[in-house]
């Protein structure tokens, strides 16, 4: 019997070490499914962080380049209005004219802002800031210079309200 006991005795320890090994294998498995899922998770949420923080800033710089550019544009019309009340003749701009202070840097910062911006209507209020803009202090009239500059205020706050809409989702 001790020869039976014996090979009971060691089927056990085998069965034992099989069942032992078995269930530190599949924990083994378990454990690196679990660690590979929460690595994803937090890639997917430093991914995320990191698109947000991007957009954040580029449309605070869009909306900065907005209202620099607003300002440079009526910087010029009140000069240009000036130089009409002085003169009574409308300054149309030609090439040769100096160009408005500020404006060169803010329109290529506002280009470069808006390249970065995802929102589709931001993007398209800042282009039609930006061409109004340029209509008004291109004009060659007081009439044309009042009908391309007024919707300068309202596209403003349009754009002001889109930002104050996808912004707040950012952070």
């Amino acid at each position: 019997m001790s020869v039976d006991a014996a090979v009971f005795g060691f089927a056990g320890v085998i069965v034992g070490a099989i069942t032992s090994s078995a269930g530190t294998i599949f924990k083994e498995i378990a454990t690196t499914r679990r660690e590979l899922a929460q690595r994803d998770r937090i890639h997917e949420r430093e991914r995320r962080t990191a698109h947000d923080v991007f957009q954040r800033d580029s449309i605070v710089a869009l909306q900065s380049a907005i209202s620099d550019l607003i300002a440079a544009a009526y910087a010029e019309l009140d000069r240009m209005i000036t130089e009409y009340g002085r003169t009574e003749t409308w300054p149309a701009r030609r090439w040769e004219t100096p160009t408005a202070v500020g404006w060169s840097e803010t329109i290529l910062r506002l280009e470069s802002s808006r390249a970065r911006v995802f929102d589709d209507d931001l993007r398209s209020l800042a282009d039609r800031i930006r061409i109004s803009a340029g209509d008004a202090v291109w004009a060659t009239n007081l009439e044309e210079a009042k009908a391309a500059g007024e919707p300068l205020e309202p596209l403003n706050r349009s754009f002001n309200d889109r930002v104050g809409t996808v912004l707040p989702p950012l952070f």
